[in-house]
């Protein structure tokens, strides 16, 4: 079967996106409210929902931000509330590649939890989405500069096209998320708005650059990056 439209979450977890984490921060709250928007959306529209979960053993810190997140058995690795499918699959931390048969025929949101941000480097994830037969991946989560972009880059290798939920996105400070952000424009990933992805007809096209510059105008580096890229 093949899928017009993929909703890929990465580490839409709690430490990031909900009061009281230990990274929320002041865009946390519009971003938390725009990921429940999308998953309002594809809970509507039976779209497939891959997500990964990081998992920080306890006593480590974490790759994403400069204090402790998403450690093991704390309440800050949990999901955000409102970011799960009713019928869905958490297939852990496994290195094993083996995979449920037609998934998706079961599933709507498969869970992957991982050690490391590159969704590529977990051997089910990289099998699961280098096999799919589908069309746009739509992107949202936390650290652009870490596993977002990485994520990006193998998608688009892979030849998939994609949408980054640019105000879904966290980028958590971090100083290498400029860079991020053009390298992903540059990759052919196309930004556009919670609003503008979920209208109906066909996802939007990746060289789309008025539905860009809409989204551009509120994320000025993000804007600077994008007319370098071009």
């Amino acid at each position: 079967m093949r899928y017009p439209k993929i909703l890929l979450d990465l580490e839409v977890q709690k430490d990031f996106f909900a009061p009281g984490g230990s990274c929320y921060s002041d865009r946390s709250a519009e971003a938390a409210r725009n990921v429940r928007k999308l998953f309002a959306w594809v809970r509507r529209e039976n779209i497939p929902v891959i997500s990964t979960m990081l998992r920080v053993p306890a006593a480590h810190k974490g790759p994403l931000a400069p204090v402790p997140h998403c450690v093991e058995y704390t309440e800050g690795e949990q999901r955000l509330p409102g970011a799960l499918a009713k019928r869905y699959i958490d297939l852990g931390i496994r290195g094993s590649t083996d995979l449920p048969r037609d998934i998706f025929t079961q599933y709507q949101q498969v869970v992957f939890e991982k050690r490391y941000t590159d969704i590529f480097l977990h051997v089910r994830a990289e099998r699961l989405l280098t096999e799919l037969r589908a069309d746009t991946f739509i992107i949202c989560g936390a650290g652009s500069a870490r596993g977002i972009v990485e994520a990006v880059v193998g998608l688009r290798h892979r030849g998939f096209n994609v949408v980054l939920a640019a105000d879904a996105i966290l980028d958590l400070d971090d100083p290498n998320a400029e860079m991020a952000w053009l390298r992903m424009l540059a990759k052919g990933a196309i930004p556009l708005s919670t609003e503008e992805l979920m209208l109906p007809g066909p996802p939007p096209r990746l060289r789309d650059k008025l539905a860009e510059q809409r989204v551009l105008a509120t994320r000025p580096f993000v804007r600077r990056s994008s007319a370098l890229a071009r």
